[in-house]
């Protein structure tokens, strides 16, 4: 009992030490408006924002060792997340652009060598299923890409950009009964109260796909790709 009551403790003083540090704690964070939202009534989980000149720092409440960082690119805001694997060779990292109240998402994989966390040498620098996200609160598009579209590392949000600008032309529907290297699907997102619904949408029709229960952190509680179930 006492171990249990020094770990809460140790969990609220920490806490504390990030909000003498400049955090502030809201209910969640809208990542399309990039800004702290309700600071009345907060309940568990919730998240502590900073920010610093060009950049936001947030921490989930419910996963205290992780910080968030965004930083401000002129044009957009720009994050680089690693999302869990559980096969210890491969690794996927999430690349967010947000803008305009868009939140595109860059994801792709890394297959390695089996102990490459141990010997750099086995590391792969070779990106493979590769996959754009286009996100808003009312739905999503997803671009699916080969690897070698992408391939200036350093300016990869032009190129991007472009594909989502151009996407009815570059990435026709998918037709599962033939072959396509490019094609898009659409989903549509509905939120009733704390249920997230979502529906794909092809032509006129709506397919409805999977329904998520949301906690208090809302759709900011996600693994950083289009997880939301």
């Amino acid at each position: 009992m006492k171990i249990v009551c020094l770990s809460v403790m140790l969990f609220v003083l920490s806490f504390q030490i990030k909000g003498q540090n400049g955090y502030i704690q809201y209910q969640t964070f809208d990542e399309y408006k990039m800004e702290g939202v309700g600071k009345e009534k907060i309940k568990r989980p919730y998240v502590l924002v900073k920010k610093e000149l060009d950049t936001i720092f947030v921490i989930k409440s419910n996963d205290t060792g992780k910080t968030i960082k965004y930083v401000n690119r002129g044009d957009y805001w720009y994050t680089k997340l690693q999302i869990e694997e559980r096969l210890p060779y491969l690794e996927t990292i999430c690349e967010k652009f947000i803008y305009n109240d868009t939140i595109i998402e860059y994801n792709y994989r890394y297959c390695h060598q089996y102990n490459h966390l141990i010997d750099s040498s086995k590391r792969s620098n070779q990106r493979i299923s590769s996959s754009i996200f286009v996100h808003t609160k009312k739905g999503c598009i997803i671009l699916s890409i080969q690897d070698n579209d992408i391939t200036n590392y350093d300016d990869t949000f032009n190129k991007i950009k472009e594909f989502v600008i151009n996407y009815k032309e570059i990435f026709p529907r998918n037709i599962s009964t033939i072959y396509q290297p490019r094609f898009h699907y659409i989903f549509e997102k509905q939120i009733k109260e704390n249920i997230l619904s979502i529906y794909e949408i092809n032509g006129e029709d709506k397919e409805f796909v999977a329904s998520k229960k949301m906690n208090s952190l809302g759709e900011f509680d996600n693994k950083g790709t289009m997880m939301w179930w």
